[in-house]
């Protein structure tokens, strides 16, 4: 669980969540849960979670609802969200195909519960760097690993790790750390090289 801004949308609604940054465009900021699903060098790769201000995938207008699932720190997997007409007939009904996904709670407070609404949107892929200030909430569990890492966009093969930043295979040159060779070393060197510019030999002045 972290700060997240973004920028905001253009129809955004004034409130104290948007601010002003620089060029006078509009951000959008908000504190938001993600699940780690890869690694990177510095950084680590998420899907964002979300409630959808309760509806789950019930929003109107929600895009990519296939590529969402249910996630909870529950020991069983809530029920998916229906609404319910004034005679009580359900009259719209989640349609999730993808395996609910266990997490751990380690955070004894509301914050770390995930409650009946939360999901995984895995159409959204998001990096974020390792400095960044995080609240740790929970881990996914042992026996959702499996399903966490098949629905995902990003899976990384378990032979290539996770590599560094690539370094030239030439060595900058030093001056500080050339050693200078003696005279009569370097003289006898250049014998019968070839000018790069006539092929002719140079000799040494005496």
């Amino acid at each position: 669980m972290m700060l997240w801004t973004e920028p905001a949308r253009s129809n955004a609604k004034r409130s104290s969540q948007l601010s002003t940054v620089w060029l006078g465009e509009t951000a959008f900021s908000e504190i938001r849960r993600f699940v780690v699903i890869g690694e990177g060098h510095g950084n680590v790769i998420c899907s964002p979670i979300h409630s959808y201000g309760g509806q789950a995938t019930l929003k109107e207008n929600l895009p990519d609802l296939e590529q969402h699932a249910i996630i909870h720190t529950s020991s069983e997997a809530p029920a998916g969200r229906c609404e319910y007409d004034a005679a009580g007939y359900i009259i719209a009904q989640e349609q999730l195909s993808k395996v609910p996904i266990r997490v751990i709670q380690e955070l004894n407070h509301a914050d770390g519960d995930l409650g009946d609404c939360s999901r995984i949107n895995y159409a959204k892929i998001y990096t974020v760097e390792k400095y960044v200030r995080v609240l740790n909430i929970g881990r996914v569990h042992e026996s959702s690993m499996d399903a966490l890492l098949a629905s995902s966009f990003f899976a990384r093969p378990k032979d290539q790790p996770v590599q560094g930043p690539r370094r030239s295979a030439h060595k900058p040159r030093d001056n500080r750390e050339r050693k200078e060779e003696p005279r009569d070393e370097r003289d006898s060197n250049k014998r019968g090289q070839s000018s790069s510019s006539g092929g002719q030999h140079h000799h040494r002045r005496k």
